[in-house]
């Protein structure tokens, strides 16, 4: 007589709940409920971070505009109002900024180089040296001998509303421009201004009725850190 081989109960049990289709939502809810809340967190925590991103950066772009349209000396008054300017854009005032001008150098020797023309700090930002000024070369643009840039450093920092592994962040720009309609941007550090010919105001050829320069005027770039 062949023996008669019984489906262990395991098995049978694993069937069944298997096949079994009820439920309870409400004990659903409760299982999906903290996934879901955080991923809410996590998405509105990730916009709100590209948003202040984003303003911060736009900022840098504004104010580096409209320094690079200065015909005439500014001082550290002009320069102390667009960091107010830049705490009003960015909707933070807890903000650095760092403006210089810069200029590249190709001397007898054939060496190449940058020269620090001047440079003013707010906040945290101290004011660049000659000794300093190469930590900002590798983000410097290719420039012709003599020619002067404007480089507008800003900071400032960022607190997530939630904690969902985003960390508290700090967004740094750095925007660098030629000037627009004059060979340089002149900062008056209370002392005399120079009247050196090579950085007078462009003539009326070089800035059509638009207010926009036809020469090699250039905008600036920034970087994500």
């Amino acid at each position: 007589m062949t023996p008669v081989h019984k489906k262990p109960l395991l098995r049978k049990l694993t069937k069944a709940f298997h096949r079994d289709e009820a439920g309870s939502m409400s004990l659903e809810a409760i299982f999906m409920a903290p996934f879901l809340i955080f991923l809410l967190m996590f998405i509105y925590t990730f916009f709100a971070a590209f948003e202040a991103k984003t303003k911060a950066n736009k900022a840098n772009y504004t104010i580096s505009d409209y320094i690079s349209r200065q015909t005439d000396a500014i001082d550290a008054n002009f320069l102390d109002g667009l960091g107010d300017l830049y705490r009003f854009l960015s909707n933070e005032g807890d903000i650095d900024m760092r403006v210089s001008a810069v200029k590249f150098v190709i001397d007898e020797d054939e060496n190449e180089y940058y020269e620090l023309v001047w440079s003013y700090g707010i906040g945290d930002y101290a004011a660049l040296t000659g000794d300093t000024v190469g930590g900002i070369e590798d983000r410097l643009p290719l420039m012709a001998d003599g020619e002067e840039v404007v480089v507008v450093e800003t900071q400032r920092p960022w607190m997530p509303l939630f904690r969902v592994g985003v960390a508290e962040l700090q967004f740094a720009d750095i925007v660098t421009t030629k000037p627009r309609f004059a060979s340089q941007v002149v900062f008056d550090d209370g002392s005399e201004v120079g009247t050196d010919p090579e950085h007078q105001d462009s003539d009326d050829s070089d800035v059509d009725a638009s207010g926009n320069s036809t020469g090699t005027n250039t905008s600036g770039w920034s970087w994500w850190n």
